[in-house]
């Protein structure tokens, strides 16, 4: 039940965007209840998508008092071009095309002056944290430019959007909401000033509300976690992440793979088995690689398209699993590892011209 007042200014509110859509229809010749439907909507208790049962069973998981919860929610505004964002990611494209957006001259050079400005901090995460520094840096690279696109969306908007509005990953994205209510609240954030990506990622590493709560790490020592504007605490963070989820710092990534005339019916088997995948499988298949893969490891095929409609097969390894515990998509951990591989090569030649020699790092198979 609305009190006067509350009444009052929701009846005043609906004037004006009446009168704002009857004004602007004029204008353009449309109707004002299309140009209504069309506007962004705040929410409110009617219109939210989300319950009271279900909003307390969010705040019990965030472990957050539900009053939060219910505060953010008359806060946020639902965005319909988030939807349609979601509904076409770069993921879809194959890779010979997705690999174009990431893989570039601009990128790559961009990694190795990132590398260069930040070597100390770089290779202070590689001692203490036990991750390579062109991988650190081509994850920000891939994600944010280097930090200069973290996103335009207000990150209220994004996880009220997909939390209550997108069926299909409601669970995770309301969650999130809980999750960035949470983190806002213990950084003592506005909720409506933070922005970041069409899926709420924020900072320098797009971390997820989760994410940041969960790695994100002080690590310039300065009593705070700050991932959008501390570049130590974003390599840190990206570092730690990466530790977490179970990077072996000297390990490999993947390896082209050799099929032989392999029929494609056995090619395909091989490719079901996902991460169940073991090097023994791959020799009695015939198939081979440049390296000798250590026999105690699990392993995945890859197909990736190329251009001509053929595929490029490639040998996983645990390192790639890893990368896709960052975004689940192969297309996205294969950029992040040839990138970091050009990153690395730049920063070797860019130290040989300042007259310091930097062996390329052996990785094991």
């Amino acid at each position: 039940m609305l009190m006067r007042s509350q009444l009052a200014n929701k009846t005043n509110s609906s004037s004006k965007l009446k009168s704002w859509c009857s004004h602007l229809g004029l204008a353009l010749g449309l109707s004002t209840s299309l140009l209504c439907a069309m506007a962004p909507t705040t929410a409110n208790a009617a219109n939210s998508g989300a319950t009271s049962a279900q909003l307390t069973e969010l705040a019990k998981y965030a472990g957050i008092d539900k009053s939060l919860l219910d505060s953010a929610i008359t806060q946020a505004t639902y965005q319909q071009k988030i939807i349609d964002a979601m509904n076409r990611p770069y993921e879809a494209k194959p890779w010979y095309m997705y690999r174009k957006l990431f893989i570039t001259d601009s990128r790559i050079q961009g990694g190795v002056d990132f590398y260069l400005k930040h070597e100390a901090d770089l290779l202070r995460a590689q001692q203490t944290l036990g991750v390579a520094p062109e991988v650190i840096c081509a994850i920000i690279g891939v994600e944010t430019f280097f930090g200069k696109n973290m996103g335009t969306w207000k990150v209220l908007d994004a996880l009220y959007t997909l939390g209550f509005h997108y069926p299909s990953r409601a669970s995770y994205f309301s969650k999130e909401f809980a999750n960035y209510v949470k983190l806002a609240t213990r950084e003592g954030w506005g909720l409506t000033s933070v922005k970041g990506s069409y899926a709420g990622a924020m900072g320098m590493g797009q971390f997820m509300p989760s994410s940041y709560l969960n790695y994100a790490i002080d690590f310039n020592g300065d009593q705070h976690v700050n991932l959008f504007t501390d570049t130590q605490d974003a390599i840190g963070s990206v570092a730690n992440y990466f530790r977490a989820h179970g990077w072996i710092l000297g390990a490999g990534v993947m390896y082209p793979a050799h099929l032989n005339n392999l029929p494609q019916a056995q090619v395909n088997a091989l490719l079901k088995k996902e991460w169940k995948l073991t090097p023994m499988d791959l020799i009695e298949a015939g198939i081979t690689t440049k390296v000798n893969l250590s026999a105690n490891q699990n392993i995945r095929l890859y197909a990736f398209e190329l251009e001509d409609g053929t595929y490029d097969y490639q040998v996983a390894l645990n390192n790639f699993n890893t990368i896709t515990k960052y975004n689940k998509s192969p297309l996205y951990a294969r950029a992040v590892y040839e990138l970091s591989e050009a990153i690395a090569t730049g920063y070797q030649e860019a130290k040989l011209l300042q007259g310091q020699y930097v062996a390329p790092s052996g990785k094991r198979p």
